[in-house]
């Protein structure tokens, strides 16, 4: 039985407007939604695509609105069991990046989703963590939120688990954030992907937000556009206990982020 698994960061809700055309082309079977907008509109919108929601976990307030994860299935194929918001670290550090993203107004705590889904033909058991962590704060802390949440999870090693979403993670210390996912008995499905995240396309940054045209702007000073540009990898997914067939990144531009489909055998 093949599963399909859809991660992709919306940029404040922005790529929910186009999501019909990757929906209709690829039909994911569970899609992870990041910066989604978790209001009873949006929310029905999507499911009008054919989905369900599990569930979502707010994360931030912007303009007035609040956002969060999201994680949707294909009813016909899985029954959703339960959900829960993972627990992860807080310490001194964490305080201090807290209080950094506050003052310059990009406040986006860390967010960890579990959903439990049952696969109705094969019975199998499966966990989904729909994940989006700090956006300011070192590759540390971001390994540490990691690993309090898988080992919250409290799985045997041989479980079905799926971990999926934007880690912000920044091209340093990779060996770091292998090595842990290596604890847990995860494998990379996006190990063929070098770049998830892109502020300029053809040579133009895109007019997204104050933020992105702002970081581009230190990045060029700093004589480091083409690298962070062309070679940023924020998105992953990381699996167990099934089979990957293969994973791609969808070509289009409503977001920031590029949308990742893995296509697993359970």
């Amino acid at each position: 039985m093949n599963l399909s698994l859809l991660t992709y960061n919306t940029l404040f809700n922005n790529a929910t407007n186009k999501i019909d055309e990757i929906i209709n082309k690829y039909h994911p079977d569970i899609v992870c939604f990041q910066e989604v907008l978790t209001d009873d509109k949006n929310i029905k919108k999507i499911e009008k695509l054919g989905y369900k929601l599990a569930d979502y976990s707010n994360s931030f307030i912007k303009f007035g609105k609040i956002f969060g994860v999201a994680t949707f299935y294909n009813s016909d194929k899985l029954s959703f069991v339960q959900s829960a918001s993972l627990k992860l670290g807080n310490n001194l550090l964490e305080v201090f990046f807290t209080l950094i993203q506050i003052m310059i107004g990009y406040n986006k705590p860390k967010t960890i989703l579990r959903c439990d889904f049952v696969d109705k033909v094969s019975k199998k058991k499966l966990i989904i963590c729909n994940t989006h962590l700090y956006v300011v704060a070192p590759n540390n802390l971001r390994v540490n939120h990691l690993n309090q949440a898988l080992k919250s999870l409290n799985l045997d090693n041989k479980s079905a688990l799926i971990i999926a979403g934007d880690f912000n993670y920044f091209p340093y210390q990779r060996r770091r954030l292998e090595n842990l996912m290596k604890k847990y008995h995860l494998q990379e499905a996006t190990k063929n992907i070098k770049q998830t995240f892109k502020l300029a396309y053809k040579g133009i940054f895109d007019h997204f937000n104050f933020f992105q045209k702002t970081g581009l702007n230190i990045l060029r000073i700093l004589k480091l556009t083409d690298r962070i540009t062309n070679q940023f990898k924020n998105d992953y997914i990381y699996y167990r206990g099934v089979k990957l067939i293969k994973t791609d990144r969808i070509e289009v531009r409503f977001s920031d982020h590029y949308p990742i489909l893995s296509n697993f055998n359970i």
